[in-house]
C-alpha cells in the first residue's frame, strides 16, 4: 500500500523511535563494563536503503563521553538526509552511579528546524538499572520516556527488561508499552539480543525487535493508523589497538504495508585519558 506523503513521514518518524528502543550493544556502557579510560569518542556514518519510493536515508553521528566514578555524561550529534530534506539532532545523556547495586541512564535531546522533519522535536527519558541480589549477573531495568513531534503529536513509553551477564555472553531483553497522542492510541513493542566477546578484544552480537505502531493523523478528519513492524540486527565491534577500534552494524526493518529497510553503519571509536 502506498501512503500519502504526510502519513509516510509520520510512519518513518515513529518507526525510528521504535527502533531506537531496541536492544543495543551493551559492552561499552560504563557501569556494565567498568572501563578505566576517562574519555571516549565515537564518529561514524550510516545509510538505509528503503523501498516503496521512500528513497535512501543517509547521515552521520558523533558522541563524546566522559567516564567518571559517579557520572558519565555524553554529548551526541546526528545528521540525516532523505529525498524530502535533511535535519540534525543534538542530545545530552548520562549514567549516574548511586551505589554498587543501582545506577540510572537518562537524557534529553532535540532537533533544530531543518528542511524536513526527520527527528523528534524533543525527547527525554530515564532508565534505572538494579543489580538483583543473588541473581549472579542479572540486572533488572525499568524506564520511561516521552517524544514530541513538531505538531501536537507526542508519545509516552514505559519499558521493563533485564540484562544477564554469563561468562563471555550478555543477554538482554525488554518490552515497551507505548501510548501515542492525540487519541491515546496504545501499542506494544519488544526486543531481545545476545552478544559474545571480551572487552578490549571484540564483541559480536545479534538481536530481534518488533511491535505495533499506532497513532492518529493531524487533519480535519483524523485517521487512526496502525502498523506492525519487526526486524533483526547484528553488530561486530573490534579493538585494533588498546584504545582504537571500529563497529559495524546491520539492521533490517519490515514495516508491514509501508516499507522494508536495510540499514548499515560504521563507527570508529577512540579511548583516551
Amino acid at each position: 500500500m502506498k501512503l500519502p506523503f504526510l502519513n509516510r513521514l509520520l510512519v518513518a518518524i515513529l518507526s525510528l523511535s521504535c527502533h531506537l528502543g531496541k536492544a543495543q550493544d551493551t559492552s561499552r556502557q560504563p557501569s556494565a563494563a567498568g572501563l578505566d579510560e576517562a574519555f571516549s569518542l565515537d564518529i561514524g556514518g550510516f545509510t538505509n536503503f528503503v523501498n516503496n519510493n521512500y528513497g535512501r536515508w543517509s547521515g552521520g553521528e558523533a558522541k563524546i563521553m566522559y567516564r567518571g566514578s559517579r557520572f558519565s555524561p555524553s554529548f551526541n550529534y546526528a545528521y540525516q538526509r532523505r529525498p524530502e530534506g535533511h535535519q540534525s539532532t543534538l542530545g545530552f545523556d548520562s549514567y549516574v552511579n548511586f551505589n554498587r547495586w543501582f545506577y540510572i541512564a537518562g537524557g534529553i535531546g532535540g532537533a533544530p528546524e531543518g528542511t524536513a522533519v526527520l527527528y523528534p522535536q524533543l525527547r527525554y527519558g530515564v532508565t534505572g538499572f538494579l543489580i538483583v541480589p543473588g541473581g549472579k549477573g542479572l540486572v533488572a531495568t525499568l524506564g520511561a520516556s516521552q517524544v514530541h513531534g513538531k505538531d501536537e503529536s507526542y508519545s509516552r513509553t514505559l519499558s521493563a527488561g533485564a540484562l544477564y551477564y554469563r561468562g563471555p555472553a550478555i543477554v538482554s531483553g525488554n518490552i515497551s508499552f507505548n501510548r501515542a497522542y492525540p487519541g491515546a492510541h496504545p501499542s506494544k513493542s519488544g526486543a531481545m539480543a545476545i552478544q559474545f566477546g571480551a572487552q578490549n578484544k571484540y564483541w559480536l552480537g545479534a538481536g530481534m525487535s518488533g511491535g505495533k505502531i499506532a497513532y492518529q493523523t493531524i487533519s480535519l478528519d483524523p485517521l487512526n493508523v496502525r502498523f506492525l513492524t519487526y526486524g533483526p540486527n547484528i553488530f561486530f565491534q573490534k579493538w585494533i589497538t588498546e584504545k582504537f577500534g571500529f563497529t559495524l552494524k546491520y539492521d533490517y526493518q519490515n514495516q508491514l504495508e509501508a516499507f522494508r529497510r536495510h540499514g548499515i553503519a560504521m563507527n570508529l571509536f577512540f579511548e583516551f585519558q
